[in-house]
């Protein structure tokens, strides 16, 4: 078989029983070149049919589809003297290995070094100070030791202090007496016969003498492999660079119970060190904080183990709280390690005073990002503290190389990012050397010219794209924005941050955050005096707003939005015109004055054509149906949201959100969703609400969610009679709530708990129903409330309680004319008629119910219509008046469509099947004559 076959066959041998990923055997077959997954799979089944012919009907090798072979066969072990060797037997084996450790998240790493070492003499395992370098290294040695003739030898340079010394530490250690001038001469003398591998432990602070001998020893000594560990690469040129990455860690610190947890080798080796010192025992409810620890720890196994050691006494949480305070608790290790690695600190300080002055300033500037960065970052952050573009890009170069930088390529471009420890190591010398100021200052107007060009960029550039680029930024923006209005800061940056960082602050749905620092920028605005009008501009906007979330919509809020306005036309801003527009229109909705709020619509309308504002029309029309369709005006809304739903038909067409804080595909859907479902599309109308439910999740906007939750999906559920659905979604809102703190969703929320608890007669709903509409109420959110009072209504009627149920009634149909709600009559209407025969006045009932069928006629309400019809059904049969019922639902239940799942349809058409039955048995009677009868 081929030479590629063979290489696979190694490799699986040596692994026999794991599972070797294809990813694994390509890198191992072909180091440096790229191949399609089809060579692998040529070699593979070559490599059977050769296996086969000595056991054929025997498998040697299993495919795991889709992941890689794994080697089934038993493998023995023998050891055989290397022809022609001198020092063949027992006694020639040399191993002065320390006891390995036990590793715990490593094993791949461990057998593919063990695979490496077979096809390169010299590996080098390079990775961040307390990555876990030598403890691999030694698992790898170990597994490996019995394939070398001569054993292993394990060196130590930690402790060597010049250069020179290199060669004397490599002969001490192979237990050589050399007389030698030139020791390392010696040194290869005497490993010139061997069949031996050489472990090189700690070699960043010689690496240039190690690099050196390295390179004489694999040239000289044929039978030497090296193995070494650095914190950068030895730059030799038979050298195979191995970068140790991090522990697994959860990206998330939710949703996950201890054993799911336990499968990333940070948190095993957190709680399999905590427990051997602190009896500790792993619980899902430590789960967050535990994973929050090893997040602030990058997963690096030093700090990790560290942390565990801290344990003894104290909790997950009050851990957290001492690593977020301060990197130092992380100190006494094992006693047997090197100094150097009993504490974090230690290990990076050793790292930090190998680096040249230069390459020092670089990383103590570097430790103001919080997180990713570019190079341009890093050049332009070094231009404001003085230091050259040179010095910059090679130090930032060396940083990576020694370990002290991470990397990750990502569209094709390279970001940096220090590890937390690291970072904050970093920051200590940046204070240490007086430099914090002037570096923090430079990192806030990096920041403020980035966030600036970012909100210029957010009118042309794709959400999605706009949103990928700068929402990775938010933790700089918030450093940034705490300096900026810190005692040592400067208050005008932290307003022009704050402003600049409003779309990002809409995008991310992150409304309590937006309000808090908007409210501080506004005061500091008024403080500093005269400022520019635009600034203010955009601070009073993004105010207004956070006040049309709040639970609370005191009437300060329309002096806001008029504030908006204002500022706007002083600032000769369309822009901002139609957005405190647009914003009014829908707090006034909230309190109940849709006539008014459709004035202002109409103004928006007028501006935007006037001044050819295209892009912002179709937010006005959506909005004008929504209030539309509360006045009444179904066919006009429907024809509106019909049109808009063909137009924008794809979420990717998604809209710029911090204009008008809701996605359009998502809005345009969640009304039409409403329109359809009054005007008889039951069908139609769950279908498209959970368009618009996807859609907002596709993009990841909670507050477009939650809207679509709240204003739509939930409502048509429940009133389609779908309880365990619109449980379903209302559960789903009160986890988006508890998220993001959107205090407006709150109430009504609890309301549609209570009316589906009410539903499936569970007890409580009518008093959860009560206390949500109390909320409501007092937070001025009145708009709907006429339709929820008439829910309620219904739900004390049910339970016998008609004083409370007329009286809610009375509130419902007074707050209805009061708000122009025309379209939730036919149903106050239908629910007095039900109050009337409870009162068993037939009279006023039907006058009732007759009025609800006409107003729900009027508007083209089909589906309030066939409710009034259903109810004054019932009466009809119940006074003998069956043919006028069947007359009455026959036609109505033809002009809905078809939806099998629609309660107010199930009941009607099993009502006209019973009253089509007792028609067709009369007649039959009829037919038959008396004596039959009889």
């Amino acid at each position: 078989m081929g030479a590629r076959a063979l290489d696979i066959l190694s490799l699986l041998v040596q692994r026999a029983g794991e599972l070797v990923s294809k990813e694994d055997l390509t890198k191992f077959v072909w180091p440096d070149t790229i191949v399609s997954e089809g060579n692998l799979k040529v070699n593979v089944a070559i490599l059977r049919r050769a296996l086969s012919e000595g056991s054929p009907g025997v498998a040697h090798i299993a495919t795991n589809p889709g992941r890689g072979y794994r080697f089934v066969m038993p493998v023995r072990v023998e050891l055989a003297a290397m022809p022609g060797s001198s020092h063949a037997g027992p006694a020639s084996f040399f191993n002065n290995l320390p006891e390995p450790h036990h590793t715990i998240g490593r094993t791949d790493e461990i057998g593919f070094l063990a695979a490496q070492l077979q096809n390169n003499r010299c590996v080098t395992i390079v990775g961040a100070g307390g990555a876990g370098k030598t403890t691999v290294a030694l698992a790898v040695a170990h597994q490996v030791k019995f394939r070398y003739e001569n054993g292993v030898c394990f060196v130590d340079l930690s402790t060597v202090g010049a250069p020179q010394y290199v060669a004397a530490a490599i002969a001490t250690a192979l237990g050589t007496q050399l007389r030698a001038r030139d020791l390392l001469s010696g040194v290869i003398a005497a490993l010139r016969d061997r069949q031996l591998l050489l472990v090189l432990d700690n070699c960043e602070h010689l690496s240039f003498a190690v690099a050196s001998a390295a390179a004489q020893i694999l040239e000289t000594a044929r039978g030497v492999s090296i193995l070494a560990t650095s914190l950068e690469p030895l730059r030799t040129a038979k050298e195979q660079v191995y970068r140790l990455s991090p522990l697994g860690v959860p990206n998330h610190q939710e949703g996950i119970t201890a054993s799911e947890a336990l499968k990333f080798p940070a948190i095993e080796l957190f709680v399999t060190r905590a427990a051997q010192r602190s009896d500790y025992v792993f619980a899902d409810a430590d789960v967050p904080t535990v994973v929050a620890i090893c997040q602030r720890l990058d997963g690096n196994a030093l700090a990790v183990e560290l942390a565990a050691g801290k344990m003894t006494g104290s909790d997950p949480a009050r851990l957290l709280t001492m690593l977020e305070q301060r990197f130092r608790v992380l100190s006494c290790g094992p006693r047997d390690a090197p100094v150097r690695q009993q504490t974090l600190f230690a290990t990076l300080d050793w790292s930090y005073r190998l680096l040249s002055d230069s390459e020092a300033a670089v990383l103590r500037l570097l430790s103001v990002f919080v997180g990713y960065f570019s190079q341009d970052d890093a050049i332009a952050l070094s231009e404001g503290v003085d230091l050259a573009i040179s010095d910059t890009v090679d130090g930032l170069a060396q940083l990576v190389a020694k370990s002290l930088v991470a990397t990750e390529y990502r569209d094709a471009a390279v970001r940096y990012r220090l590890l937390e420890s690291t970072r904050a190591y970093a920051a200590e010398r940046l204070v240490a050397e007086a430099e914090e100021d002037r570096a923090l200052r430079c990192y806030a107007l990096l920041v403020v010219a980035r966030f600036e060009r970012a909100e210029s960029e957010w009118f042309w550039r794709t959400g999605k794209d706009w949103l990928f680029e700068h929402a990775g930024r938010i933790d700089d923006l918030r450093k940034a924005i705490s300096w900026a209005f810190g005692p040592t800061g400067d208050r005008e940056i932290g307003v022009r941050l704050t402003t600049a960082a409003i779309p990002l602050w809409d995008e991310l749905s992150s409304m309590e955050e937006a309000r808090a620092r908007v409210e501080y920028a506004l005061a500091a605005l008024q403080e500093m005096g005269d400022s520019a009008l635009v600034l203010k501009m955009k601070l009073a906007t993004a105010r207004a707003w956070s006040m049309n979330h709040s639970q609370q919509l005191v009437p300060e809020t329309e002096a806001a939005w008029l504030d908006c306005v204002r500022f706007a036309v002083e600032a000769q801003s369309t822009e901002y015109q139609l957005r405190g527009l647009w914003g009014f229109a829908v707090y006034l909705m909230y309190t109940g004055r849709h006539h008014r709020a459709i004035a202002q619509l109409e103004r928006f309308r007028t501006i935007a054509s006037e001044q050819s504002e295209d892009s912002a029309a179709p937010d006005g029309l959506r909005l004008l149906a929504n209030g539309e369709i509360y006045v009444g005006r179904l066919g006009s809304a429907l024809q509106r949201l019909i049109a808009l739903a063909d137009r924008y038909d794809h979420i990717a067409q998604r809209s710029r959100i911090s204009r008008f804080q809701v996605d359009r595909y998502v809005a345009i859907r969640g009304t039409l969703a409403l329109a359809l479902w009054l005007t008889g599309a039951p069908a139609r109308a769950a279908h498209v609400a959970q368009e618009a439910v996807d859609g907002a999740l596709a993009i990841g906007h909670i507050a477009s969610h939650s809207t679509s939750l709240a204003l739509w999906i939930l409502p048509v559920t429940v009133w389609s009679g779908k309880y365990a659905q619109a449980a379903a979604f209302q559960a789903t809102l009160d986890e988006n709530n508890r998220l993001e703190n959107m205090e407006i969703w709150g109430p009504v929320s609890r309301f549609f708990h209570g009316a589906i608890e009410v539903a499936q007669g569970k007890g409580g709903g009518i008093a959860e129903m009560r206390e949500a509409l109390s909320v409501l109420v007092e937070g001025n959110f009145v708009g709907r409330t006429p339709m929820y009072r008439s829910m309620l209504s219904e739900a004390l009627l049910s339970a016998g309680e008609v004083r409370d149920a007329e009286l809610s009634l009375k509130e419902a149909r007074a707050g209805a004319v009061a708000q122009g709600e025309q379209w939730c009559l036919p149903e106050i209407m239908r629910v007095q008629g039900l109050i009337d025969l409870h009162n068993h006045n037939p009279v006023a009932a039907e006058r009732s119910l007759t009025d609800a069928l006409f107003e729900a006629r009027q508007m083209g309400a089909l589906a309030l219509e066939l409710r009034a019809a259903l109810t004054l059904g019932d009466k009809w049969i119940a006074e003998g008046r069956s043919q006028e019922a069947l007359n009455l639902l026959s036609p109505l239940v033809e002009r809905f469509d078809k939806d099998p799942d629609y309660a107010d349809l199930i009941k009607a058409r099993s009502l006209l099947d019973r009253l089509r039955q007792t028609q067709s048995r009369m007649k039959e009677a009829c037919w038959m004559g008396p004596e039959s009868r009889e």
